[in-house]
C-alpha cells in the first residue's frame, strides 16, 4: 500500500504539478532592479490555493529566498497580494523563465538556490522544451554582480567567484542607508582611465565618490613617483616581467587520469557548507590515489574558501609528501606567511625572486601556485616592512586580480604603508595646488 504523503513538502512534491496553474504575479520593475518577486499559484478542485513565492536575484544569486504554502484558503493569497501591492499579474511563461534563468546563472558561478527550492520547484512546471524560451537579462550584460550588505565583507562569495568567474565580476558594497557606496571597478581599468587622462581630470570627474580601489591606485601612482629611485623601479619591473612572462604559466597540463566525476561529491559538499563530509570525501580520494599531488592541490584549494580550515597538520602532511611540487610548495609558503613566519618563507624560496623559487623544472605552474607564491612573498617582505621587495608581488596581485584569500589584506597593508610614507614626505599634491595635501 502506498503511503499518503503527510508533510507539506511531500504533498507539494507529489501533487502540486497535477494542479492547474491559477494566477502568477511579478513586480513590474524586475528588469530595472534585476530582483524579481514572483508568486506562482495553483488551484485545487475545492477552490483552495497552493502557492510558491520566489525572490530571484538576476545579478548573481538566483533563487535567493523561497517560501511555499499548500492547500490554503484563497483568502491567504488575497492577504499576501494586499501586503505586496506592487505585484502585478503576469504570464506563467515569463515567471518560469525568470526563475530558471536566474537559477542556471547562479549555478554557473557556484551558488545554489535557497534550501526551500527543493520542494518549491514542484510548484513550477518541469523545465522542458515545451516551455517557450524568453530571453532574460542577467548580471551586468552577462557579468555577475555580487551585492554586499553593510557590515558584511562578502569574502566567502568573492572566493567562490574567483574560482568560477575568472575574476570577471563586479562587487557592490552598500552603506548604512542601503545605498550602493563602492563599485569594485578592477584596478587595471581604473589605472588605464587615469593614464588616459590625468590625475587632476580623473579626480574632478570622481568628485566626492572616490572608491577604495581608486584611492589605492592614486596612492600607488604617487608612491611610484616619489618612493622609488629609477634603479629601484627598474628592479621592480624586471622581477614583475620575469614572473608575468614566465612560459611555464601558459603551458597546458593534462593529468594522467580524469578525476572530474570522482571529485564532484566532495566539491558539492564544500559548496553546500557540509565541511566534515567534504573533508571525508577528499581524504577518501587522496587515499585511493596516494601518488597524485593534484588531489592535494584541489583539496587545499577547496579548504581555502575558509582559511580557518587549513591547519598545520594538513599543510605539513601535504608538503612532506610532495615538497618539490610547485603548487604544494606554494600552498605551504602561503600558509607559513599567514602564520607570520616570514623567515621560513624566505628560506623555503631561498630568496629567489622568480618562479624558479617553486621549481627549476620546465613544467606547468598553475594560477593557484602563482597566487600563493605572490601572496607568500609579498606578505613576508611586508612583515619586514620592506615595500621595495614586496612591490613586484603586490603589482602582480593587483594587476592580475589575485585579490582573494590574503590578497586583500596585503593590498590594505601596502596602501597604508605608502600613505604614511607619502604624508611623511608631504608631497601628495592631488590637485596641482600649492597647498600641502594629505592622503
Amino acid at each position: 500500500m502506498n503511503k499518503i504523503p503527510t508533510t507539506v513538502e511531500a504533498q507539494i512534491r507529489t501533487r502540486a504539478r497535477n494542479l492547474p496553474i491559477h494566477k502568477c504575479f511579478l513586480n513590474d520593475d524586475w528588469e530595472k532592479t534585476q530582483m524579481a518577486n514572483i508568486m506562482i499559484t495553483r488551484k485545487h478542485t475545492n477552490g483552495n490555493i497552493t502557492m510558491g513565492n520566489y525572490l530571484v536575484d538576476l545579478k548573481l544569486r538566483g533563487v535567493k529566498d523561497c517560501t511555499y504554502k499548500f492547500n490554503e484558503s484563497p483568502l491567504r493569497m488575497d492577504e499576501m497580494l494586499e501586503r505586496f501591492d506592487w505585484l502585478e499579474e503576469c504570464d506563467y511563461n515569463l515567471a518560469h523563465n525568470i526563475i530558471y534563468a536566474g537559477l542556471e546563472f547562479a549555478e554557473d558561478y557556484g551558488f545554489a538556490p535557497h534550501k526551500n527550492f527543493k520542494a518549491a520547484q514542484y510548484i513550477l512546471d518541469e523545465d522542458t522544451d515545451e516551455i517557450p524560451v524568453i530571453e532574460i537579462p542577467l548580471g551586468n550584460d552577462g557579468t555577475p554582480v555580487l551585492e554586499v550588505p553593510f557590515g558584511e565583507t562578502g569574502q566567502h562569495e568573492i572566493t567562490i567567484l574567483n574560482k568560477t568567474a575568472g575574476h570577471n565580476y563586479r562587487v557592490v558594497f552598500f552603506d548604512k542607508e542601503g545605498k550602493p557606496s563602492i563599485l569594485n571597478r578592477p584596478y587595471m581599468e581604473i589605472l588605464n582611465d587615469i593614464l588616459d587622462t590625468s590625475i587632476n581630470d580623473y579626480m574632478k570627474k570622481c568628485g566626492n565618490h572616490t572608491s577604495d580601489t581608486e584611492i589605492q591606485v592614486l596612492i600607488d601612482l604617487f608612491y611610484i613617483a616619489i618612493g622609488f629611485t629609477e634603479e629601484e623601479k627598474e628592479h621592480i619591473d624586471n622581477v614583475y616581467d620575469s614572473i608575468a612572462k614566465d612560459t611555464r604559466l601558459t603551458m597546458t597540463y593534462t593529468p594522467e587520469y580524469d578525476y572530474e566525476e570522482e571529485l564532484k561529491p566532495s566539491l558539492n559538499f564544500f559548496l553546500d557548507g557540509k565541511i566534515e563530509d567534504a573533508i571525508a570525501e577528499s581524504r577518501k580520494l587522496i587515499s585511493k590515489y596516494p601518488e597524485e599531488p593534484l588531489l592535494w592541490d584541489i583539496f587545499i584549494n577547496n579548504l581555502s574558501i575558509d582559511s580557518d580550515l587549513i591547519d598545520e597538520e594538513v599543510m605539513k602532511e601535504a608538503y612532506s609528501l610532495f615538497p618539490d611540487h610547485p603548487s604544494i610548495k606554494a600552498w605551504y609558503a602561503e600558509w607559513l606567511a599567514q602564520e607570520n613566519r616570514a623567515d621560513e618563507v624566505l628560506a623555503l624560496f631561498n630568496h629567489i625572486p622568480g618562479l624558479d623559487a617553486l621549481t627549476t623544472d620546465n613544467t606547468f605552474i598553475s594560477f593557484n601556485a602563482l597566487t600563493s607564491f605572490c601572496f607568500a612573498y609579498a606578505k613576508s617582505w611586508l612583515d619586514k616592512e620592506d615595500v621595495l621587495r614586496a612591490e613586484p608581488y603586490y603589482q602582480l596581485i593587483v594587476r592580475l586580480s589575485l585579490d582573494f584569500r590574503i590578497g586583500l589584506d596585503i593590498q590594505n597593508l601596502v596602501t597604508e604603508m605608502k600613505r604614511e610614507k607619502i604624508n611623511e614626505l608631504n608631497n601628495a599634491k592631488m590637485f596641482d595646488s600649492n597647498e600641502e595635501t594629505e592622503i
